[in-house]
């Protein structure tokens, strides 16, 4: 009789323990599904903004957006998505300039629709699967140039020694000076050379006119190569500082001409010009690099 009263009491201080344990235990329970359903819904909305802007680019008023061309800075947006719950997210933009690496690029507008621009820069194009894109394109919103325009893009890039990022590189892009420089404006002024060195292509819907027109009469040699993605339209080289040639037969998909000039004075300049599908019967003004 002893030993069943005993056993009665273990009983009843065991449920006397657990029930309150138990009672904290499934109070808990709601606040641990609200506490993931948050983050879950942090990852859902950081996808979106990724999905919406496809890259990580400074917004300095001209609300950039880089298209799907440049692998790179999309994979470090990416990595903004794995971190989500984390709202101290850094970029290549807050660190100091001792740990970013600039890089200059000169881009040209191409096509303009309402207040956006596309953007054509040769340098940041990619190879994907094998196949090297024709040029970088860049989308550009509130964009304040026009066609034909040339543009400086500056690509950033976190060094090996700065402090840890969650994006390690972006653009900033930049309209050029329209009155060389002279004034106090900050933004970049276009090399000399542009003021000498002309290329222009006029689209006469089948038929493409290809003009380069040096003045200062020093280019020794130009080598032409007109090419979309599927083959080479034209090459030739040109041993003059003035010259028109024709190419016949232009398909209407975008292709992009690209120069190589040998110059006396400005050495070795590279030009070029993309055109998008849809412009028979139109004119397009080259962007020349050093």
């Amino acid at each position: 009789m002893i030993g069943k009263l005993i056993i009665i009491g273990i009983i009843i201080a065991a449920v006397a323990i657990f029930v309150p344990s138990s009672s904290k235990f499934f109070q808990k329970i709601p606040s641990s599904i609200d506490t993931v359903k948050g983050k879950i819904d942090q990852v859902a909305t950081s996808k979106q903004v990724i999905n919406d802007s496809k890259l990580a680019v400074k917004d300095v008023g001209l609300g950039a957006k880089l298209l799907e061309n440049n692998s790179g800075i999309l994979s470090s947006a990416n990595s903004i998505l794995n971190m989500a719950p984390n709202n101290n997210s850094t970029s290549v933009y807050q660190l100091a300039p001792q740990y970013v690496s600039r890089q200059n690029y000169t881009g040209q507008v191409f096509e303009k629709n309402g207040n956006t621009c596309q953007i054509s820069v040769p340098e940041l194009a990619q190879t994907i699967n094998g196949i090297k894109q024709l040029t970088g394109i860049i989308q550009l919103d509130q964009c304040q140039s026009n066609v034909d325009d040339p543009v400086q893009v500056t690509k950033l890039t976190a060094k090996p020694n700065s402090p840890p990022v969650d994006v390690p590189s972006g653009l900033i892009i930049s309209p050029y000076s329209s009155d060389g420089g002279t004034s106090s404006t900050t933004l970049p002024s276009l090399p000399s050379y542009y003021q000498t060195v002309k290329l222009t292509m006029v689209n006469q819907g089948n038929n493409a006119v290809l003009n380069f027109d040096d003045t200062s009469g020093q280019t020794k040699s130009v080598t032409v190569t007109m090419k979309n993605s599927d083959t080479v339209l034209f090459s030739g080289t040109f041993y003059s500082s003035q010259f028109s040639t024709q190419v016949n037969d232009v398909p209407n998909t975008p292709h992009i001409i690209e120069m190589t000039i040998n110059n006396a004075i400005y050495g070795t300049l590279h030009a070029s010009a993309y055109a998008p599908s849809d412009v028979q019967n139109s004119t397009i003004t080259g962007i020349l690099s050093q």
